[in-house]
């Protein structure tokens, strides 16, 4: 895949995978260590109708390609193996980080296979393809590089994340990068440039909660306000257990007032019934 780390999972090198001439390839163990082994170079003679090893007599450069002279281990005929890297071709490509969107160019091999979902590196990114356009505008889930007409990717090792801070009357707008898997969740403090925020919604797109947790590969923007200081706190908490006796605040009276009319209309509903 285009970008993407070659990963040792056998311990066989054809010719044209190897880069060593004698035939010798090694694994690395997870600890660390080497294991080196001899390893035959495979490859078709044309004479045995099958892929066999091969000792290599000779090796010459031809442009960015290289010529082998190889020999037969079963039947010892010599023959010639042409080994030339594939051809070339730039694919579009519609990158997203967030909501902003670029379009470029990627030069890969001819032959590269794209699919849905594949990742791959590019500008110091991780991206992961979400849409293969076809040239009459319909997309497949598998397409050749030269067939394809445009790849959507979006960034996946990282996500941007908008945020909107509200002070009184006054708003504005910053937005902060980080893994997708960071989680945020609605009415803890957030500390944003050295000030304390509470975060008050999650919007993902879709909606926007006041509750609950979100993950930042979800979240299309976060809403935060300014926490209540002390003494904002403090009334607040007299006004919701205002019901309680004794407690002093303003328009205490005609709260007990509506609570009272409130259990006499339900002491009458209750006789009705």
């Amino acid at each position: 895949m285009l970008g993407s780390v070659p990963q040792c999972s056998i311990a066989i090198f054809s010719l044209g995978l190897s880069s060593r001439g004698a035939g010798y390839g090694a694994c690395f163990m997870s600890e660390g260590e080497e294991v080196e082994e001899v390893l035959e170079n495979i490859a078709l003679c044309p004479t045995c109708d099958e892929e066999v090893g091969h000792i290599i007599l000779r090796t010459k450069g031809r442009g960015k390609g290289v010529d082998h002279l190889v020999q037969c281990v079963v039947c010892d005929a010599v023959h010639n193996v042409e080994l030339r890297p594939p051809k070339s071709t730039e694919v579009r490509f519609t990158l997203s980080e967030g909501s902003d969107s670029r379009q470029t160019v990627i030069e890969v091999d001819i032959d590269e296979k794209f699919s849905m979902g594949d990742e791959f590196d590019h500008d110091d990114a991780v991206w992961k393809i979400t849409r293969l356009e076809l040239p009459d505008a319909t997309s497949s889930k598998h397409v050749s590089a030269n067939e394809v007409n445009m790849v959507w990717a979006t960034r996946c090792d990282l996500v941007v994340v908008r945020l909107t801070f509200t002070e009184g009357e006054l708003s504005f707008s910053d937005r902060i990068i980080c893994e997708p898997n960071q989680e945020f969740k609605c009415g803890t403090i957030y500390l944003h440039n050295g000030e304390r925020w509470r975060i008050r919604a999650l919007h993902s797109g879709r909606g926007r909660t006041l509750n609950g947790s979100m993950k930042a590969g979800n979240i299309r923007r976060i809403f935060l306000h300014l926490p209540p200081d002390f003494e904002e706190a403090k009334e607040k908490r007299i006004r919701e257990r205002g019901r309680w006796r004794g407690q002093e605040f303003e328009g205490r009276e005609e709260h007990q007032q509506k609570v009272r009319e409130a259990n006499i209309r339900k002491k009458i509903r209750n006789e009705d019934d």
